[in-house]
């Protein structure tokens, strides 16, 4: 397979294709951090559904459409791959295998003695520590097809998909950016979507732990409108409100049994989840997060993140805080 889940290109615009919208975000400088320009436009329901392209015309259309609007023909794009097919786990390889040698002993073992919820995966890895006998590597895969799917649709508009990269690591790397986490810090980070939760666990700056919620049923109770100043992104308004609480409410019990799976069951009682922080695009995030903190009182919750602006002064939105991370990606 030619196309490598994780590697990266310099000088590309940066892509999130969710549910419901596509962003594009590009740099202008990284020491400081400004933004050059951000953009959104909004994707009707069902034309991605799940991280699934259901209707490949109607994307495409509107996509295309994108492109021209916003000056990027034939760039190289880096993109989020849909967060409900990642699969990152931890797995022990001989330790005599050279890194350049273990992409090819993944490849025989997986489906035999490494399984994944899916076939004909595309993957990456991370080394991570050895002893005298294996060496511990953290595997990142999502399915080839949906992967494709998305690689397939840039080509055919003519822009060249360049790196792949989870939500949960553009996401920390930007606080990582802004030294908000460290490898003291045993992080769980949430990201509060429209439709969907992300739950993902930082343990010495990587990831051990990933978690895809979704909210059913919510896409349908938003609606959207241009901002009237920028006319650059959308906002989103709940017509059901008790349906989001009550979809907050039964992802904080969530959230408690996986704090106590990752004390208990992964450390023995030895660790804890020292800091739980909150990101997304999810306008009811505040709430989110005073329901999570009435619940976890003793890990602290927080939405550290420092303002980051374009070179007119404008600042980013937070719900371009993803798209920015990924734009961050090796840079």
């Amino acid at each position: 397979m030619a196309y490598r889940l994780f590697s990266q290109k310099q000088q590309t615009v940066n892509l999130y294709i969710s549910n419901y919208s596509i962003q594009l975000l590009e740099l202008k400088s990284m020491d400081p951090l400004v933004v050059h320009r951000f953009y959104e436009s909004y994707l009707p329901e069902g034309i991605v559904a799940d991280g699934r392209i259901k209707d490949a015309d109607k994307l495409s259309m509107i996509l295309g459409q994108c492109i021209q609007d916003w000056g990027i023909k034939r760039k190289q794009v880096r993109f989020i791959t849909p967060d409900a097919f990642v699969s990152v786990r931890k797995v022990m390889v001989p330790v005599d295998l050279k890194d350049d040698e273990i992409k090819g002993y993944l490849y025989l073992e997986i489906g035999h003695n490494i399984h994944l919820p899916f076939e004909e995966p595309v993957f990456d890895f991370v080394p991570l520590q050895e002893n005298e006998k294996d060496k511990e590597i953290l595997l990142f895969a999502a399915p080839e097809a949906i992967i494709n799917d998305y690689t397939e649709l840039l080509d055919d508009l003519k822009l060249e998909a360049s790196a792949a990269d989870l939500s949960a690591l553009s996401l920390y790397r930007l606080l990582f950016h802004q030294e908000h986490v460290s490898e003291k810090e045993n992080t769980l980070l949430i990201e509060v979507k429209l439709d969907s939760m992300n739950l993902s666990i930082f343990e010495q700056l990587k990831p051990i732990f990933t978690r895809h919620l979704p909210l059913d049923g919510m896409l349908t109770n938003w609606s959207y409108k241009l901002d009237p100043e920028t006319k650059l992104y959308y906002q989103y308004e709940i017509k059901e409100k008790e349906l989001m609480l009550n979809h907050f409410r039964d992802t904080v019990m969530e959230i408690e049994k996986i704090i106590n799976f990752y004390r208990f069951t992964l450390h023995q009682g030895d660790h804890q989840i020292t800091q739980i922080i909150l990101l997304g695009d999810n306008p009811y995030i505040e709430k989110f997060m005073e329901i999570l903190q009435e619940s976890v009182t003793m890990i602290n919750v927080s939405q550290p993140l420092t303002k980051v602006y374009t070179h007119k002064n404008m600042a980013v939105p937070k719900k371009f805080h993803t798209v920015l991370g990924l734009a961050l990606k090796e840079v």
